[in-house]
């Protein structure tokens, strides 16, 4: 019996990673490489088509692929709308993109389309961190910050089939020194991605060179100025951790994207300062979740495009 493989893509606001995937949630081949969002939408579907059919030549047994795609996005049309972190090229924006029926075209396989955290959570209760908890959520620490969410054993949804955006929940709408891709003031991405992380610090420090990896690495040796850095980081996250309980209850909190590699430097005073948040929600019920880092590192989004592709009806 041949063993069933699906195609899959993770679609970044910088990278993109495509592969072959079993219908067991192995990475059979996988290839990552810059993806040129500012030369637009045409040139980036082209991309996609070209990876996408070298990988069917070498997996003839692929039938059906599944995207993971930063958004805002509808996966149940296929569409991206007009998506927050792909950049705007210099000849209008993206706008509306039908990505999975041209990429259908192009690659003669049926496409399914999802939210890049959405995917990641359906991964992480697939194959990872949350596997066993029926009320899970991930945070995606990359370009933006991504939120997807399972609860009671179900994908959570948003109306009109969109996707829980939590990462663009206001944490101050005054704070002009925290703008967002959204266009807002502000929210919490704005705050707890990794490329806003570093442009703050950048700021701060008139040091417009240095990137996140850096400032770890200069915490990790004691420098004061990133120390602070990621101090307010951790704050920060656990305001909008306790937010998010309050929304959405999770067991668990996964954390995902190369930003989550600097778990380090925040998770001990994230937890603690969570707790003290909490405080009145740990009785009866206790609503503390235990925060991960990611198993499945940084292939969430990959493996969660294979679920899709393999388990979702429409």
């Amino acid at each position: 019996m041949t063993q069933k493989v699906v195609l899959a893509y993770d679609i970044g606001g910088t990278k993109v990673a495509v592969g072959a995937v079993s219908g067991t949630g192995k990475v059979l081949e996988e290839l990552r490489l810059p993806v040129g969002t500012a030369r637009g939408k045409t040139a980036v579907i082209q991309q996609l088509a070209n990876l996408g059919k070298g990988v069917i030549s070498r997996y003839p047994a692929i039938k059906v692929a599944g995207i993971a795609s930063a958004g805002p996005l509808d996966p149940i049309r296929g569409v991206l709308l007009d998506p927050t972190n792909f950049g705007i090229p210099k000849k209008g924006g993206w706008g509306e993109v039908p990505l999975a029926h041209l990429l259908e075209k192009k690659l003669g396989i049926p496409v399914l389309l999802e939210n890049d955290a959405a995917a990641a959570i359906l991964a992480e209760h697939w194959k990872g961190a949350a596997r066993g908890y029926d009320n899970a959520m991930i945070l995606t620490l990359g370009t933006g910050l991504g939120t997807g969410v399972i609860a009671n054993g179900k994908l959570v949804r948003a109306g009109r089939h969109m996707h829980t955006e939590a990462g663009h929940v206001i944490l101050n709408y005054q704070d002009m020194s925290a703008p967002c891709g959204c266009g807002n003031f502000g929210c919490a991405e704005a705050y707890l991605s990794g490329r806003n992380f570093a442009l703050r610090y950048q700021k701060k420090t008139r040091n417009s060179k240095i990137t996140a990896p850096q400032i770890a690495d200069l915490a990790r040796r004691g420098d004061r100025a990133a120390l602070q850095a990621f101090e307010e980081y951790a704050e920060t996250m656990a305001v909008a951790i306790a937010s998010y309980v309050v929304l959405y209850a999770p067991e668990i909190v996964v954390l995902t994207g190369s930003f989550a590699e600097t778990a380090d430097l925040f998770l001990k005073r994230t937890q603690t300062l969570l707790k003290a948040l909490l405080k009145r929600r740990r009785e009866g019920i206790d609503f503390m979740p235990k925060i991960m880092v990611s198993s499945l590192q940084n292939q969430a989004g990959l493996i969660g495009g294979a679920y899709v592709a393999l388990h979702r009806k429409s």
